[in-house]
C-alpha cells in the first residue's frame, strides 16, 4: 500500500511539473509556484516520491523562468479573480507562504479577506512581517481615501470570522485583527 502512495506522489509531482514547464512557456508560472517546484519536489530528490525525470524537468523549468519573463503572484491573483468578475483590491505577498489580501466579490456587493503567515518563520519575523503588513493597508487606504477606525480591531483573533463580508469596514476590521495576531494564521 504504500508503495503506491509512493508512486501516486511521484506521478503528481512529475505532473505538476510538466504543467508548470507550460505555464512558464506563456510566462504564466508566479513565484508561489516556482518555489513549490524548486522547494518541495526539488527537496523529494533522493525519495520515491521524486519522479524517475525529476532533474530534467527541473532544469527545463528553471531555464524557462531564467529566459522567459514570468508574472507576479499578484498578477497571477488578480486575474483569476478577473475571470469570476471580481476585483482585487489589496495585495500584498512577501513569500510563498506570507500574504494578504482584500477582494470586492463579483455580484454579491460583498468582500473576501485573507491574511497567511509563513509558520516557518521566528517569532519575531512573523511579527515584523504582519506589521510591515499593516503598514501597507494603511498607506492603500490612504491612497483610495478609504476610512477605517481601527479601535474596532477584535481583542482577540476569535472574536472575528473570516470569509466573506457585508462591508469592507468588516473586511478591513478582519485583516487588521489577523495582523495583530500573525501567529494566529499561521500556514
Amino acid at each position: 500500500m504504500e508503495n503506491v502512495k509512493t508512486n501516486a506522489l511521484a506521478a503528481s509531482y512529475r505532473a505538476d511539473l510538466l504543467y508548470y514547464i507550460e505555464r512558464a512557456k506563456l510566462g504564466k508560472c508566479p513565484p508561489h509556484w516556482q518555489a513549490y517546484c524548486f522547494g518541495e519536489i526539488a527537496d523529494a530528490k533522493g525519495t520515491d516520491n521524486y519522479p524517475a525525470d525529476g532533474d530534467a524537468l527541473l532544469a527545463e523549468l528553471r531555464r524557462l523562468v531564467d529566459t522567459v519573463p514570468q508574472i507576479t503572484n499578484r498578477d497571477e491573483n488578480v486575474a483569476e479573480i478577473a475571470t469570476y468578475r471580481g476585483r482585487m483590491l489589496f495585495y500584498f505577498d512577501r513569500d510563498y507562504y506570507t500574504l494578504a489580501e482584500l477582494v470586492h466579490l463579483p455580484g454579491k456587493d460583498k468582500y473576501s479577506a485573507c491574511v497567511y503567515i509563513d509558520a516557518d518563520g521566528s517569532s519575531s519575523d512573523r511579527t515584523a512581517y504582519a506589521k510591515n503588513i499593516a503598514v501597507q493597508v494603511d498607506e492603500w487606504r490612504r491612497q483610495n481615501d478609504i476610512p477605517f477606525d481601527k479601535s474596532t480591531i477584535a481583542a482577540r483573533p476569535a472574536d472575528t470570522d473570516g470569509g466573506e463580508f457585508d462591508t469592507m469596514d468588516e473586511a478591513l476590521r478582519y485583516l487588521y485583527t489577523c495582523l495583530n495576531f500573525p501567529d494566529s494564521v499561521l500556514c
